[in-house]
């Protein structure tokens, strides 16, 4: 499929959406995007920033959020990087106004983001039992998005 700019009323939505996951793209007026079979990617400078309404890590690095932050331990960093699950004992730290199914980003203790996950419960009890999963992985280090290669 090709890639084309997007419109106006796409930015407007786009934005909207990311403004709603605490991410402003107000300086990223020349998207552009590509649908694929099962996927809508949009690029700015050439680099996937929005896969499926879900923030790149691409996106994150260079564009810090300003809410849904989740400090993952040393220990964590490399499983989640390759695509595991978050769990609740690797968690340093949380936006504690989250709630069950927000989408959260996943740093390492130098704030450099790693993954993009789904809560699995809310985020005070995630930190108050400190067991089991915490969250899905939706987007990783070393995922298709980052390698380019898409489904």
């Amino acid at each position: 499929m090709s890639r084309h700019m997007i419109s106006k009323k796409d930015f407007k939505y786009i934005k909207a959406r990311m403004e709603s996951l605490g991410i402003d793209i107000s300086n990223l007026s020349d998207l552009e995007v590509e649908q694929l079979k099962n996927s809508t990617i949009y690029y700015y400078s050439n680099m996937p920033v929005i896969y499926n309404d879900i923030p790149t890590l691409y996106l994150l690095n260079n564009i810090k959020p300003n809410k849904n932050i989740t400090i993952v331990d040393d220990g964590a960093v490399s499983r989640i990087s390759n695509g595991a699950n978050l769990f609740s004992p690797g968690i340093v730290s949380m936006d504690m106004s989250m709630k069950k199914g927000d989408i959260t980003y996943i740093a390492n203790k130098k704030n450099q983001f790693i993954a993009v996950c789904r809560l699995t419960d809310d985020a005070e009890n995630i930190m108050r039992e400190r067991k089991g999963i915490a969250a899905e992985n939706l987007h990783y280090l070393n995922d298709n998005i980052i390698k380019n290669r898409y489904l």
